[in-house]
């Protein structure tokens, strides 16, 4: 019997999932083709769990199912908003592995499936079991075939999979175009941390920041330049209105399916503002002179270390496909600028 066999005719119940023998079942399937879900299953079910542990493990083993079965009629959404209603202390690891393998098995929720990753991976050291992570992670890189994952989606390919070409060409139009207009403008976040420590693009990002430092010295006259700016991209064909999600970051036109972010900034006195990431603690000399970077000779702040480390903390120079970026707090900071924009 084979394991599409054994879970075709029931479309993921929970009744068959209570059953003592599946795990031995889909073992015998899986030894041969997948042998890195066995120490991940190996895990599901115990004797000793309540009705919410045995629930957690129940949708673990159902989000793994569709997940390496790629099966068509599995609602990740569903599970998600059960596993929301779940708790167990003692099950966390299984809880945040179903979280993930279910948003993955549906390609669902990408920045949550980051985040919680990071979660896991620290749940998992802080346990002394990185290798059920590793283990974990490798089953999900198997799962995901040609895709990739990153806070904006599950894509076909990141920048080490691309020609960077295309792209540093397209960011040359864009800064050109606005250092026309009399701007400067810096590569920014994920961008700039590329060019600093590995000396190019992040092989597993997928997308290209730039920030503005605007001519406004507050908040408020940020926000009206800003708008002002919007209207003027728009007008000359550099905005791409369609990506947009938020009216505080700008999406210009992009490239070979690469989306390019670009990030407000501006000075209040001696004191240097970067939405999202540096709320006043950069100063006017940790940013100015602009100077061009080694790799791309496109301009980056006179201490890049001191940015980097406000935007990723002290282990920016340790690369982590997991980092997620602490938008709440950031929101609350720059409550006044987005109050401005959100407004418009």
């Amino acid at each position: 019997m084979t394991a599409r066999n054994l879970f075709s005719p029931c479309r993921h119940s929970p009744m068959l999932l209570q059953h003592r023998t599946f795990p031995v079942f889909i073992f015998r399937e899986w030894r041969m083709q997948q042998p890195v879900v066995v120490p991940v299953l190996e895990r599901t079910f115990r004797d000793d769990l309540s009705d919410q542990e045995r629930r957690i493990c129940e949708i673990r083993a159902i989000a793994l199912y569709a997940l390496l079965f790629e099966e068509k009629g599995f609602d990740a959404f569903r599970y998600f908003a059960e596993l929301k209603q779940l708790t167990s202390a003692r099950m966390r690891g299984e809880w945040l592995e179903a979280r993930i393998a279910t948003c993955v098995a549906g390609r669902i929720r990408p920045a949550i499936v980051v985040r919680t990753m990071k979660l896991l991976r620290s749940y998992r050291e802080s346990s002394n079991a990185l290798h059920l992570f590793n283990a974990f992670e490798r089953l999900l890189k198997t799962a995901l075939k040609d895709d990739r994952l990153s806070n904006h989606g599950y894509n076909q390919k990141n920048f080490g999979e691309m020609d960077h070409n295309p792209i540093w060409n397209r960011v040359s139009e864009h800064i050109g175009f606005l250092t026309r207009q009399g701007y400067q403008v810096f590569l920014n976040s994920g961008t700039l941390l590329g060019v600093v420590r590995d000396g190019r693009l992040i092989d597993h990002d997928d997308d290209i920041d730039l920030a503005i430092i605007l001519r406004a010295e507050s908040a408020e006259a940020a926000v009206q330049e800003w708008t002002e700016l919007r209207a003027f991209l728009k007008e000359e064909g550099h905005l791409d209105e369609e990506q947009m999600d938020s009216n505080a970051i700008l999406k210009l036109t992009g490239a070979d399916g690469v989306a390019f972010d670009l990030f407000p900034a501006w000075f209040e006195g001696d004191a240097f503002f970067v939405y999202p990431h540096s709320y006043g603690d950069l100063t006017r000399q940790d940013v100015l002179p602009l100077t061009p970077c080694a790799h791309s000779g496109h301009m980056i702040p006179a201490d890049p270390a001191r940015m980097l480390a406000n935007n990723y903390g002290s282990g920016w120079q340790s690369p982590d496909p997991y980092f997620k970026f602490p938008w709440n707090a950031a929101r609350r900071k720059f409550k006044v600028f987005l109050a401005g924009v959100d407004g418009l």
